[in-house]
């Protein structure tokens, strides 16, 4: 609904106090001059005409259910009337807290006032019972508890009226997991004794602060409650503990034959010399154990009134042989009445009466395993050990990424402001005077360079500085400074040794040199370096006319080395000099024949 209306038939709108699947409405009753509440039938959006129907029908069904009932513990249905298309029932309105919101804040109750609460609920159930009413959602969150300390039994929106037909077909699972019997797990058909194991959770949970069948999924539970045996609270004592592992049996027929059975058990088993719990198969009228005798037209069970004395204890042995047909098959525990094929046999022979709190001897039941072991953790320290992890690990996360996020934005300045520096560097390069003389602009260039950052940019600033280096090392060499000359080539190969025009100015450098030299080894040693710079420069030329004039170049200095060489008496090292011109010489130079004339006198 988009917004809540001012009326519903009779009853005045006064605010919205509750939402879920329905909405829930404190009102006002002019004609019975009462507050109420109003719980409005809350459409889904997109249902189809089916749905409709199914809905309106189940909420119709839980006015049904609770109307047929009247009961100090269980809520009261005044209407079901449905006005301008809105469905709705009028209720009691029920001030207080829940029995959930109870459990929360204190974890757990005392066992006077959990077994006052429990027998409450028990009261208020046989009276559904008896009328044909199975609640099917007993639960903490379903029971209130009301500011003078009254019980009541809430939300009859999924209950089973014995008296028309089923809603819910086989196999249909309707309830909340914890606290689902065996059979409702598994979509059976469910009696009165279903809400007696729920009864049965409620009160585990109430007296020991969590769930007898604790899990983390819905899978993990209904394996517990299918499965596994429940262990006994330290803060329980043994009489009261055989009532609610009766409750919990796994099989129907050996729980509490009604609600008020449960009832009298209870009371009996806190009373300061209760009785123990009596055999789950052999009757009462065989056991030495007295229920509380109560006239039939006494009031109900109050918890907070005046209650009739219970009769005294059957004096001698509370227990009697049961009576076991001679052919029973043996048993196996523990009995679970959804598995084929398990075959039971008679329960434990029970012994004396013992003080309260202490098990009688030889009377526990054979088939009861021991108790399982308690867990390191308890499940909810568990839980709670996991969301604070997780609460760190989203926390160091969400530190990790303000880290980086601070390091990129800081790397992002960092790189502007390089930017920045690089152009106005570049600038300052670019604005030089070429006509600055050389030794003034290395000296610039060199300073500016240094200011780079980019490594492309320190790039290019070497290679224009080797440039510059080259272009010294010619001025030396005119001058005939050949010593400075070779320093500023090397100085200029260390800055880009990829620049060809850098290696034949190199070799034009050693080729003077040779010229000049005296002595033939010397030449002939100054001919190899010549040679060996034009081979590197020819082949780091691309353009194939140059390359190829310095190769001839290169083959050039070698024979010339060969000519030094053999002037010198090393004909051998001649001939090597001079197969290395030959191999160098391109094809149709001039100069191959002089090689192969001087190689054939050489030979002579």
């Amino acid at each position: 609904m988009s917004s809540p209306p001012t009326t519903l038939g009779q009853y005045q709108i006064i605010r919205e106090i509750a939402r879920s699947n329905d909405i829930v409405y404190e009102a006002y009753d002019p004609l019975m001059n009462r507050r109420v509440a109003v719980k409005e039938l809350s459409m889904p959006t997109g249902a189809t005409a089916q749905q409709k129907d199914e809905r309106i029908a189940r909420f119709k069904r839980e006015a049904q259910a609770a109307g047929t009932l009247n009961h100090p513990n269980i809520m009261t249905v005044y209407s079901f009337a449905e006005d301008q298309g809105r469905t709705f029932m009028a209720m009691e309105y029920l001030d207080g807290t829940t029995l959930r919101a109870e459990l929360d804040a204190k974890g757990s109750l005392p066992i006077a006032r959990a077994v006052e609460i429990i027998c409450d609920i028990l009261s208020g159930l046989d009276h559904a019972h008896s009328k044909g009413v199975i609640h099917r959602d007993i639960k903490p969150d379903n029971v209130q508890i009301l500011s003078n300390g009254q019980i009541k039994i809430t939300d009859f929106g999924i209950a089973r009226l014995t008296f028309q037909p089923n809603l819910t077909m086989d196999g249909q699972v309707f309830g909340t997991p914890s606290y689902m019997s065996p059979e409702q797990v598994v979509g059976r058909e469910i009696d009165a004794r279903s809400d007696l194991f729920s009864v049965g959770v409620l009160l585990y949970e109430m007296l020991s602060g969590q769930k007898p069948f604790p899990g983390d999924s819905v899978v993990t539970i209904t394996y517990g409650i299918m499965n596994n045996l429940p262990s006994q609270p330290q803060n329980i004592s043994y009489p009261l503990w055989q009532v609610i592992s009766k409750a919990l049996d796994k099989s129907p027929q050996l729980r509490f034959a009604s609600a008020m059975d449960m009832i009298d058990a209870l009371r009996a088993a806190v009373q300061p010399n209760g009785q123990l719990m009596p055999d789950p198969v052999m009757p009462q009228s065989q056991i030495g154990f007295a229920p509380p005798q109560v006239s039939p037209n006494s009031a109900p069970y109050n918890p907070y009134g005046n209650q009739p004395a219970l009769a005294p204890p059957v004096v001698g042995n509370p227990y009697m042989a049961p009576q076991v047909p001679v052919n029973q098959p043996p048993m196996t525990y523990p009995y679970n009445p959804y598995q084929q094929n398990q075959p039971m046999t008679a329960p434990y022979q029970p012994g004396p009466v013992q003080p309260v709190g202490m098990p009688p001897p030889n009377a526990l039941p054979q088939f009861y395993p021991p108790a399982p072991r308690q867990p390191l953790f308890k499940p909810e320290t568990v839980n709670f050990t996991k969301q604070l992890l997780i609460f760190f690990l989203l926390i160091g996360t969400l530190f990790w990424l303000v880290y980086e996020g601070v390091i990129f934005l800081a790397g992002q300045f960092e790189r502007a402001d390089a930017e920045r520096r690089d152009s106005r560097v570049k600038s300052s390069i670019a604005a030089m005077d070429p006509s600055l003389p050389v030794d003034d602009r290395i000296s610039k260039l060199e300073s500016a360079s240094q200011k780079l950052s980019s490594g492309n940019e320190k790039n290019v600033a070497n290679q224009n500085l080797a440039v510059l280096y080259e272009e010294q090392a010619q001025g030396y060499m005119r001058s005939g400074d050949f010593v400075h000359a070779e320093d500023a080539i090397n100085k200029a190969v260390t800055l880009d040794p990829h620049n060809p025009a850098i290696f034949s100015s190199l070799a034009q450098l050693y080729q003077m040199q040779a010229e000049k030299a005296a002595d033939p080894d010397t030449a002939a040693e100054l001919w190899r370096k010549c040679g060996e710079a034009f081979s590197t420069a020819a082949s780091q030329q691309t353009d194939a006319a140059t390359r190829d004039k310095w190769k001839e170049y290169a083959a050039t200095a070698y024979y010339r080395r060969g000519i030094s060489l053999d002037s010198a008496g090393d004909r051998s090292g001649a001939r090597e000099a001079l197969n290395d011109a030959r191999e160098l010489v391109p094809s149709g130079s001039s100069l191959l024949n002089d090689i192969e004339n001087y190689l054939s006198k050489l030979r002579s």
